[in-house]
């Protein structure tokens, strides 16, 4: 859809579309009072190798297949060049994600709601990172989206738990939910937003790093996370085509979404708390430094979004993404004569993805999968784990919301 047509009056009426196809699927298991069905549909998609077609429902199949349709078109080249990007670079998109993507989302006003109504997220301040880190990671690697690749599974799965929150959001009667103020939950013009946090705002985070990538990469990475959101149910008129589309889409809901609230400040708040655990003890005050370092010079509105946000000011960690920023022109950037700063940004987004690792194994909190070829390509320290079985951390968020909102 051309950009000049992404009207305001346009992203009005996104708010209040949802997801029809989603949505009716959990409507049928509600009313079949099948309510448990729900969570053992979540563990079933991913942790199977084939889909359990005798345990599911017909309307269940059907959706199943009807969301992964658009997968054997896709252009199997461009697949592979962006899940190479992720290989290559894999540990600073998680980083991006985590101090970039997900506090640029809790800015968005009343798209925010939505996470601060199901309560969970500040007790648990780094499930989302969880979330969002096992999503990229099945989408992203090699297979992931492939007919029955883990990414497409997983793709599946966060849709239908859209559906599931929706669903008990707006039958939540002790605390109807303001849909003339905030829109629908989980609405059209929010899922694109968050569509675009793991697709533009990630080319954006590493261009911040100085990361270089080519247009060819740049390209292939947007049109991987376009299919993404074809499964994740994003309508076709919210899925850009080039990168100058996407930066235009971001922009605009940037425009519209950015304001400062409680909700927001206290999930921001939280997450840098739950982040402090993945770094190691000296660098506690890196969350908040690298929070500083992509969101105070905000290219949306001019806006110091971290300030916004009540970031605690940096100390002297914000040195080590700052001296990024001073050396530039380096296209071998993890290679044997990478420069200094860029060695030691590797070194800590490792220990991030690590320390994840390291919280599965030890059963603290939800099991975190990285295939062994990207534990080899990022030279991760082997760890002892559990066996691999289903991701807990969708199906805990239904869970937490279901008790609070059902």
């Amino acid at each position: 859809m051309p950009s000049s047509l992404w009207t305001h009056d346009f992203m009005d009426d996104m708010r209040m579309q949802m997801d029809p196809l989603a949505d009716g699927v959990i409507e049928k298991l509600f009313a079949d009072g099948k309510v448990d069905s729900v969570n053992q549909l979540m563990r079933s998609l991913v942790g199977n190798d084939d889909l359990p077609s005798n345990k599911l429902p017909a309307y269940v199949m059907e959706y199943l297949l009807r969301t992964k349709a658009s997968v054997p078109r896709l252009d199997a080249e461009k697949l592979r060049r962006a899940q190479e990007v992720f290989e290559l670079f894999g540990p600073e998109v998680m980083m991006i994600l985590g101090f970039y993507s997900l506090p640029a989302a809790y800015a968005a006003r009343r798209g925010v709601q939505v996470l601060a109504r199901t309560g969970s997220l500040r007790n648990r301040p780094v499930r989302r990172v969880f979330e969002t880190a096992q999503m990229v990671v099945d989408v992203m690697s090699q297979g992931g989206l492939e007919s029955n690749g883990r990414g497409v599974r997983t793709t599946q799965k966060v849709r239908l738990m859209h559906a599931a929150v929706r669903h008990m959001i707006r039958r939540d009667w002790r605390a109807p939910w303001p849909a003339r103020e905030l829109g629908e939950p989980i609405n059209q013009e929010d899922m694109a937003g968050t569509l675009m946090t793991f697709s533009y705002v990630v080319l954006e985070g590493m261009k911040a790093l100085r990361i270089e990538l080519t247009p060819e990469q740049q390209d292939a990475w947007m049109y991987a996370w376009k299919a993404v959101g074809r499964i994740l149910g994003v309508t076709e008129r919210l899925l850009p085509d080039s990168l100058d589309e996407a930066r235009a889409l971001t922009l605009l809901i940037r425009q519209r979404q950015v304001e400062p609230c409680p909700e927001g400040v206290a999930l921001t708040g939280a997450l840098i708390e739950g982040m402090k655990e993945m770094v190691p003890r000296p660098l506690e005050g890196l969350p908040a430094s690298m929070i500083h370092f992509f969101l105070d010079q905000d290219q949306w509105q001019g806006l110091n979004v971290a300030d916004m946000m009540q970031v605690p000011r940096p100390d002297w960690t914000t040195s080590i993404a700052q001296a990024i920023t001073c050396v530039g022109g380096f296209t071998d950037w993890v290679g044997d004569h990478t420069f200094l700063p860029a060695k030691l940004l590797r070194l800590l987004s490792k220990d991030i993805v690590e320390a994840m690792l390291r919280a599965e194994a030890g059963g603290q909190r939800t099991h975190f999968h990285i295939p062994e070829q990207l534990q080899t390509s990022w030279n991760l320290k082997p760890l002892v784990r559990r066996p691999s079985g289903t991701h807990r951390v969708q199906d805990a968020l239904v869970t937490d919301a279901s008790l609070r909102v059902a």
